[in-house]
């Protein structure tokens, strides 16, 4: 299995231009805590980063100003990690492990955002997959019969 296969391919994207006051209004409607911010507004736009719920208000608390008066580009984090759709879990763990984050982007070759893949689609997998292992353990001394 790989990141292709778990990551939501549903992605919210916002141009670096964005109103904070917008993100957090995209965010409310879409349900979701984190959006791609990208370099323009058309579909294959590249990624330019991240924002989260978190990185909103810490950007009003440090800045001090009105989020309608703040963008998306004041407030992203840059150099964002982004995975490959054929990067393992194993290897997306270990990777968001290095980074400490708990989304990453997955990007096609050439940069451009298909889906997000976080801890909670990671946890859900692995959890899934212990479920299974922990069914063949448990039907075992019944074959054995």
């Amino acid at each position: 299995m790989n990141i292709g296969q778990i990551c939501r391919g549903r992605v919210v994207k916002v141009p670096q231009s964005t109103p904070l006051s917008e993100v957090a209004r995209v965010m409310s409607a879409e349900h979701v805590g984190a959006v791609i911010v990208t370099d323009g507004s058309h579909q294959q736009a590249p990624l330019s980063g991240i924002i989260t719920d978190r990185d909103i208000v810490n950007a009003q608390l440090d800045q001090a100003k009105d989020l309608a008066s703040l963008s998306a580009g004041d407030a992203m984090t840059k150099h964002v990690l982004t995975l490959t759709r054929d990067e393992s879990i194993d290897g997306a763990i270990a990777h968001m492990r290095a980074r400490n984050v708990r989304r990453a982007p997955v990007v096609s070759a050439d940069g451009v955002p298909i889906g997000l893949v976080s801890v909670d689609d990671l946890i859900g997998q692995l959890s899934f997959d212990l479920c299974e292992i922990a069914s063949m353990v448990a039907r075992q001394p019944q074959r054995e019969q």
